[in-house]
């Protein structure tokens, strides 16, 4: 009895193999050459191949039957073989990629299929949007995705080199990168043109180190600063806080011996918003307590201000300034006119001038 079951086991391995086979033979062989200009089969009384009503009105060979593949036509059948070959074995490897899905334009393949596709806090897809449409598709965004080789990208690295500072340029080989390794993943491109090539010489990354400031330039810039905007650099000195946290500080967000960090004032397309710390990341922060009397003092020459700002929440980008839900903090740090700081009012002309 032990024997049958083992005799029928390798007859069933045997014909799964078969199968197996079979199915591999059928893939590889997958594909054939239609030739349009002649009727498939013989007359009978003649034993010679008819002319087809597209005799001499069209391509005359077109590969046809590869599964997943688009048909295409040549004019020699030398030619058609070849490019049977060739894409029998990369549709086999999983590697095949129709040249002819990298003819539409890099704007069109930004608009309708990679821009959709990001997924951002608001304010950085803004910042892409502006690096993308401002300094990549201008010079680029008409030119097919196969078109796009060392020489374009050659040419569009020293212009826009010129056009902008280094940091920006930098920004936008960055994303010009990643949109064509979406390209070639998305396979309408054999591989992305940014990568591996020598001739080129893209934007250097800027180096950024960090440096804390010497004591004397504090006392400095602080004694330069308007009597009510001396806190906010006590607080980015003393507690570590960004630029739009300082101005979205409330003195409501002291617990005890610390900081608590949970809102910022944001920019988006030109307008002011309270939305979370870098990264959506509540967290606490010591508070000295020479700060913690400089706030105090603060607050007895100006007192705090309810000031009311939309929530830009980073999980609904597009929704609408009307739409978003509004938050009132009473704010330590203000302009003149009792309003919210803006920051690049502040960077061009209150922090400027110390």
């Amino acid at each position: 009895m032990r024997t049958e079951i083992v005799c029928v086991s390798d007859r069933d391995a045997g014909r799964a193999e078969r199968t197996h086979d079979q199915a591999k033979e059928k893939t590889r062989m997958a594909g054939y050459i239609e030739d349009r200009w002649l009727k498939k089969r013989p007359n009978k009384e003649t034993g010679k191949r008819e002319r087809t009503a597209l005799w001499g009105k069209c391509t005359r060979y077109r590969v046809k039957g590869i599964p997943g593949v688009r048909d295409r036509s040549f004019d020699t059948v030398a030619d058609a073989k070849a490019w049977l070959a060739e894409a029998q074995t990369d549709t086999r490897r999983g590697d095949f990629v129709d040249a002819r899905d990298g003819a539409i334009s890099l704007r069109e393949y930004v608009d309708k299929h990679w821009w959709p596709s990001q997924v951002h806090p608001a304010q950085a897809l803004e910042s892409m949007r502006h690096r993308i449409w401002g300094q990549v598709l201008p010079q680029l965004g008409d030119l097919a995705l196969r078109d796009i080789g060392v020489a374009e990208l050659r040419k569009w690295s020293a212009d826009v080199q010129r056009a902008v500072a280094s940091s920006t340029a930098y920004v936008a080989w960055v994303y010009l990168k990643a949109i064509m390794q979406a390209a070639v993943e998305d396979k309408r491109l054999y591989r992305n043109p940014c990568k591996g090539n020598s001739s080129i010489k893209p934007p250097k990354k800027p180096e950024r180190k960090a440096r804390a400031w010497e004591q004397d330039r504090v006392d400095a810039v602080r004694e330069a600063l308007a009597d009510r905007y001396q806190i906010a650099l006590d607080l980015g000195v003393g507690c570590g806080l960004r630029q739009g946290e300082t101005f979205g500080f409330s003195p409501g967000d002291i617990r005890g011996d610390f900081v608590h960090v949970e809102r910022q004032i944001l920019m988006y397309k030109s307008r002011l918003y309270f939305g979370p710390p870098k990264g959506g990341k509540e967290r606490d922060v010591p508070l000295p307590k020479t700060l913690a009397k400089r706030l105090l003092t603060h607050q007895e020459r100006f007192e705090p201000i309810d000031v009311t700002l939309p929530w830009l929440d980073p999980e609904e980008p597009d929704l609408a300034r009307e739409d978003r839900r509004k938050v009132t903090v009473p704010l330590l740090v203000y302009t003149g006119r009792r309003g919210a700081i803006n920051r690049t009012t502040w960077n061009t002309k209150a922090c400027k001038r110390s």
